[in-house]
């Protein structure tokens, strides 16, 4: 192990998703069957208009002992846009924050989408949302991928219009790698923010080719990385993050579980080894089960389909100590007196990880030890708000 502690240093909002529906107009070979359907009814305007409460208050209550008052809404799906009452729904929301809570603390709305939608679509979101991020996927047909491409463009190009911005996850498949290396040649050219992402990082994900990589496919990814930490000046991390994406991998093994991560979302993160620290916005190492983590304080899981509420969308972490929701969607009410209660009284616990490999979420601050965790956390939030044990 290369670090016993992380910290956040960069990007310190408190990141919401919501999954609205499973409807997708996409089936990938390697995405989870719980993750995507095309038959799955659309959530209705009204619907979804009854879980903003909940959602804004659970948000103000935690900013409330936070150092940083910023959030980020980030819709994700399926296709988010595929539901006729997406768009509408956005609209809602965004008026529901300006006239409740917009002068006490700053909100950001975004969309994770894979793209495959027309001008006109594309215009409303670019209205509506302050920042896409488009998911590209190579197994879809020439003529969606082309559309993605031109939405990517048009986001790039127009949306400085509306305060707006894009960036690109380029699904990385096995089969169509050269496609995708030529991809994000595309977009360097056009200074389009991107990041590689490895297929099969999940145990959920289902087999597939597509994230089956050869010797070449991972030289490829050790020369990316190698790129993106040089620029930090950081010898030491350059040289674990080689070690970590070189490590061996048969044709039948999934790299994703092998290999170390980037975090999503591009921040900057500070690795702690005993008294020495190192910056870098990659993770060579990725089992923190025992951990103490500060998931719940960092992000929030809505599914709108399952009637579910979760810390966290793919760790699932609970405050005892198992996987699962922390409640239903449709029982807001209770969550947020719960919520109220151990806040007032000074005792928040702390998730202890259940899981064994971290994905998306990594960068939230955690440590192997409960002081040192304490003192990352005490950064971010007032520390306290815990209970007695995680204060002794």
């Amino acid at each position: 192990m290369s670090f016993d502690t992380i910290d956040l240093l960069t990007g310190h909002v408190f990141q919401v998703t919501w999954d609205t529906g499973r409807r997708c107009n996409y089936d990938c070979s390697y995405c989870p069957m719980h993750r995507h359907d095309n038959f799955s009814p659309h959530a209705t305007l009204d619907n979804l208009k009854d879980n903003v409460d909940f959602l804004y208050e659970y948000i103000d209550l935690h900013l409330g002992y936070r150092t940083s008052k910023i959030a980020n809404i980030g819709f994700t799906g399926g296709e988010p846009t595929v539901n006729p009452n997406f768009i509408p729904f956005a609209k809602y929301l965004r008026t529901e924050y300006n006239e409740k809570y917009k002068d006490k603390w700053v909100c950001g709305f975004a969309l994770t989408t894979n793209g495959a939608m027309g001008p006109k679509m594309g215009q409303a979101v670019m209205e509506n949302f302050d920042h896409a991020t488009v998911s590209y996927h190579s197994e879809s047909n020439q003529k969606l991928k082309q559309q993605v491409k031109d939405r990517i463009l048009e986001f790039h190009y127009q949306g400085s219009d509306h305060n707006f911005t894009v960036s690109c996850n380029v699904m990385f498949h096995a089969e169509y790698f050269d496609e995708c290396r030529e991809l994000c040649e595309f977009l360097d050219s056009h200074g389009v923010n991107y990041v590689p992402r490895v297929i099969g990082e999940e145990p959920d994900s289902r087999p597939s080719f597509a994230h089956k990589y050869d010797d070449e496919q991972l030289q490829w990814m050790k020369d990316y990385w190698k790129r993106k930490n040089e620029k930090k000046n950081d010898e030491q991390e350059v040289s674990k993050v080689l070690s970590a994406v070189g490590k061996k991998t048969t044709q039948k093994k999934q790299l994703g579980q092998n290999i170390g991560r980037p975090c999503c979302g591009s921040r900057d993160m500070l690795l702690h080894t005993g008294a020495k620290k190192r910056k870098s916005n990659f993770v060579d190492f990725r089992q923190f089960k025992g951990w103490h983590c500060s998931v719940n304080w960092f992000f929030l899981h809505l599914e709108q389909q399952t009637d579910s509420v979760f810390h966290h969308q793919t760790c699932q972490a609970r405050f005892d100590g198992k996987r699962g929701r922390i409640g239903k969607l449709s029982e807001g009410k209770k969550i947020i007196a719960d919520l109220r209660e151990k806040m007032d009284s000074n005792t928040m616990p702390t998730v202890i990880c259940p899981k064994m490999t971290c994905g998306c979420g990594l960068c939230a601050p955690k440590s192997m030890h409960q002081e040192k965790y304490l003192e990352v956390l005490g950064n971010h939030v007032d520390t306290g708000v815990l209970n007695d044990y995680n204060r002794q």
